[in-house]
């Protein structure tokens, strides 16, 4: 009841932020979704997953494409959270697949959602608990299976009133898969029964054949080396950084958020260093030090074309990005020292020789110059990281044999 009435009490706050991003994104369906409008009836049974934005949808997309192979006759719902999410799931073109945006936190706009569809089974990707929601689906016997299960660092270290919101939401799910015996103990801790936990592997490590369809992305036959995924002030300092390094090489920025692109731009000319934007179709001369790649659904091919990459989002304390990507393509690889959302595949790739974890700026520069006057230490660490990976072995089989498939049909 406490926390209805707070949910309540966040309302006003909740509406007018889904007014905004729906305003700056030009997203109508985003407004009226989340607020648990325009869904439209189905009378199709559906496989609902719901993926939180872009990174949890890659993760999941290799588990969905065995799904559509071992299920011809099952319809899914991908639900995401933002914009970009969407983006990346219609992209796709997936069959006997819808995208919705999942509702707000509010009963009303949930069980319009709820009401608007029948739903047989619900999978949540990694770290959504939403009690409210897990109420009603609870309410209407919808299993509820938590996948490549973690607890986010903001989870673990919340009060003792959030935490037994979060103990009794898992009483209502049905399985958590881990994606470490780590994230195992800490659901543990939080309260999670032993009968719902199970350790599956972590999904991130998943292989899709749709990535052997990607091509590196050239620019003019100019070398370059790729931000991914970077995020606000990191492309500041490594700009600010790259206008020390006087080397004949190209710095490629792929923002996690492109619609941060003039923020980003602004930054840039404040710097007076010579750039180009993708977005506007600039070209890139000799003079050109720093490409912004604002657009989406580009990071792949350009982290294919890469001579390496750093992986945004560990230089703030924002947790890290996917590492994974780079290294499945053979990729030397640099990040920062906030990974505490990837701690298990940084310790695997570590371990590997497999990357490098800086700690600050300088020590960024000194290992950009290392990689850039020793190339054939790049190729060993991409060689290093792609071999950890393949052989942590197909996880997707774990997950189909612990979501026992009779259920999801």
């Amino acid at each position: 009841m406490i926390y209805r009435l707070i949910t309540l009490l966040l309302w006003p706050v909740l509406l007018i932020y889904t007014i905004r991003i729906s305003i700056r994104d030009r997203d109508r369906r985003y407004l009226l979704q989340r607020l648990g409008f325009g869904y439209g009836k189905s009378h199709d049974n559906y496989i609902w997953i719901h993926c939180a934005s872009v990174g949890e949808v890659n993760t999941y997309l290799p588990l969905h494409h065995q799904l559509l192979t071992l299920l011809p006759d099952s319809h899914f719902i991908i639900s995401t959270n933002t914009t970009t999410g969407a983006s990346t799931v219609l992209r796709q073109d997936l069959q006997r697949t819808e995208h919705r945006y999942l509702p707000v936190e509010s009963a009303s706009a949930i069980s319009r959602f709820l009401e608007s569809v029948n739903i047989q089974q619900c999978l949540i990707m990694e770290t959504e608990i939403w009690p409210l929601l897990y109420q009603q689906c609870s309410n209407r016997n919808i299993s509820i299976s938590i996948i490549n299960a973690r607890l986010s660092h903001r989870t673990l270290n919340a009060n003792r009133f959030i935490k037994s919101i979060y103990k009794h939401s898992l009483t209502q799910v049905d399985k958590i898969l881990c994606k470490s015996e780590k994230e195992l103990n800490n659901f543990r801790q939080l309260g999670a029964e032993n009968s719902r936990l199970a350790v599956a592997g972590n999904l991130k490590f998943a292989y899709s054949n749709n990535d052997d369809n990607i091509s590196a992305i050239s620019l003019n036959n100019i070398p370059y080396w790729l931000a991914a995924s970077t995020h606000n002030d990191e492309e500041f300092q490594l700009a600010q950084l790259w206008q020390k390094i006087d080397e004949k090489i190209l710095l490629v920025i792929v923002p996690r958020h492109p619609n941060r692109s003039e923020q980003i731009q602004k930054q840039l000319r404040n710097l007076a260093i010579p750039f180009a934007v993708r977005s506007k179709q600039q070209t890139i001369n000799k003079e050109t030090r720093i490409y912004l790649a604002d657009t989406l659904g580009e990071l792949k091919q350009f982290m294919l074309g890469a001579e390496f990459v750093f992986i945004g989002g560990s230089l703030i304390k924002h947790g890290g990005q996917n590492i994974l990507e780079a290294a499945r393509m053979k990729k030397a690889s640099i990040c920062g020292p906030h990974m505490y959302n990837f701690t298990d595949e940084l310790e695997l790739l570590i371990k590997s020789e497999g990357c490098i974890q800086i700690q600050n700026i300088e020590q960024l520069k000194a290992t950009i110059m290392m990689f850039l006057e020793k190339p054939e230490i790049t190729d060993r660490l991409g060689s290093n990281a792609s071999q950890a990976v393949q052989q942590q072995g197909n996880v997707i089989n774990n997950y189909i044999e612990l979501l026992t498939l009779k259920e999801l049909n």
